[in-house]
């Protein structure tokens, strides 16, 4: 954004990777810190959700005065929320304190992320207080206006990709660090170690691919996110029973996520439930590798398939392996579908499109705060 027109100040509820690289590119932010309990909390566990709310109350109203005394002293024209918890949070610190909020919607309200109860509670707050609520898909407004939110409030500015991320950093070359011969062929999957992004059907569908190909090598990218490191040994264990030690690895979260992607020969995207967007998709289509995904949510608004990628039904391994077996088979198709897919996502889905999208936004917002309603211009999130 620009920032001779934009004043950005970002508000986070603890220290962690993000609050290091904002500081590294010099954006400035304040830690307001959220009860660690709080913070660990799964969206899925809504009475769990409730109890926690009652017992940290005492501390929640510490950070509700603290936010607060932030905001007032800083002078924030604007709020912007990015996440459920933070939408919820701060809605409250925006009522009291008299600043209007637009929320950054990144999810799907739907099982297993959401119980019904927390839907509803979402809802309930996405009506009563955000001025404006910013889709990053148009699945994502259909589930809001499903709950309840007015069309009319919900606007769609699809997410983006730097253009930065097919420049080459200076890092170690992935199929040095798993020792591969050249040949192999690189199949990549990257998100949170976690259930719903599907790890485990993409490893019931590799023994059939190394039948026909033995010289390929499957590489997962991704921590697992709080308390799922049960799941992570799940898949390690799956490996083993398989005796895949030598076609699967392992090498939890990266930072120089472009530079890894550069080697794939492709990218699967096995998610079981429906995501509001899936950016790790977007990432490789900007790559120009060719990805196989689950028909599923916001993936359909990049993916044409069989155009610039490949589409199959969630929870069917069977069906990815088919896909991978394609592209394999057909190395001249596989390239073009790759080519195409780096032209969708150069020319939808730029990185330019979406800052001058939410400069608009903020501009209009502002032009309406000059005139007698509510809204402004610069922004915390």
């Amino acid at each position: 954004m620009d920032r001779s027109r934009f004043d950005v100040t970002v508000i986070l509820p603890s220290r962690g990777t993000f609050s290091k690289v904002l500081k590294g590119i010099d954006i400035p932010f304040s830690i307001i810190q959220l009860p660690m309990g709080l913070i660990r909390l799964k969206r899925g566990k809504t009475l769990k959700s409730f109890l926690s709310l009652c017992a940290f109350f005492f501390v929640l109203t510490f950070f509700f005065l603290k936010l607060c005394i932030f905001l007032k002293r800083n002078r924030f024209n604007l709020i912007v929320t990015n996440t459920v918890k933070s939408h919820l949070y701060g809605s409250i610190a925006a009522r009291l304190c008299s600043i209007p909020l637009i929320w950054r919607f990144h999810d799907v309200l739907v099982s297993p992320d959401f119980g019904a109860s927390l839907v509803r509670f979402v809802a309930l707050f996405a009506g009563s207080f955000p001025e404006k609520i910013y889709a990053v898909s148009k699945i994502t407004k259909t589930h809001l206006v499903r709950c309840g939110v007015r069309s009319d409030k919900v606007e769609v500015i699809f997410n983006a990709v730097d253009n930065g991320i097919s420049k080459v950093r200076r890092s170690r070359d992935i199929r040095e660090e798993f020792k591969l011969r050249p040949g192999v062929r690189l199949v990549g999957c990257v998100g949170r170690i976690i259930p719903q992004k599907g790890q485990k059907i993409l490893l019931k569908a590799i023994p059939g691919v190394i039948e026909r190909f033995p010289e390929v090598f499957f590489l997962t990218i991704g921590d697992p996110s709080f308390k799922e490191e049960a799941y992570r040994d799940e898949l390690l264990e799956i490996v083993r029973k398989h005796g895949l030690e030598e076609k699967v690895g392992f090498c939890g979260f990266r930072d120089d996520i472009g530079s890894v992607m550069r080697h794939f020969d492709a990218l699967v995207f096995p998610s079981l439930a429906p995501e509001a967007f899936g950016l790790s998709v977007l990432e490789a289509m900007r790559l120009g590798k060719p990805v196989i995904a689950s028909d599923t949510g916001g993936v359909r608004e990049m993916i044409e398939d069989r155009v610039n990628g490949l589409l199959v039904e969630p929870n069917h391994p069977e069906q990815i392996t088919e896909a991978i077996l394609f592209l394999f088979m057909n190395p001249d198709l596989s390239a073009r579908i790759g080519k195409k897919a780096k032209e969708t996502a150069e020319q939808k889905f730029s990185l330019k499109n979406y800052v001058s999208s939410m400069e608009q936004a903020m501009e209009k917002w502002h032009k309406a705060e000059s005139r007698g309603q509510r809204a402004n211009q610069p922004i915390v999130d």
